[in-house]
């Protein structure tokens, strides 16, 4: 791996830990998979949407309750926009930020 495709990976794997997927390698294997398929053409983005949607549900169902449920939910919805393909290349992603402006923000909504 080349230094870039290095810093890619650390940082795939910290926001993968940040947001509650603990089998990083299962889970990057899971995307590369559907990078993988959307690109053959065989999988489409409702999907793409369904398996983002199973996962969302696992970690949401998990998290401790004293954060701020509405926004935990809102940037873990875009955290996992950003890193599963599309498969309509036509809408742009939005930037979601970097761990660490999520674990700030997180906690300056619980006052720690």
């Amino acid at each position: 791996m080349d230094q870039q495709e290095t810093e890619q990976a650390r940082e795939l794997h910290r926001t993968l830990e940040f947001i509650g997927l603990r089998a990083q390698a299962t889970t990057v294997g899971l995307i590369q998979l559907c990078a993988e398929l959307v690109a053959a053409g065989l999988l489409k983005g409702e999907a793409i949407e369904r398996i983002k949607d199973a996962i969302f549900r696992e970690i949401a169902v998990t998290h401790p309750r004293g954060y701020n449920r509405s926004e935990f939910e809102r940037t873990l919805r875009a955290r996992l926009d950003a890193i599963f393909p599309r498969a309509n290349h036509a809408e742009p992603r939005s930037p979601v930020g970097t761990v660490a402006d999520m674990a700030s923000r997180l906690g300056s909504e619980t006052g720690d």
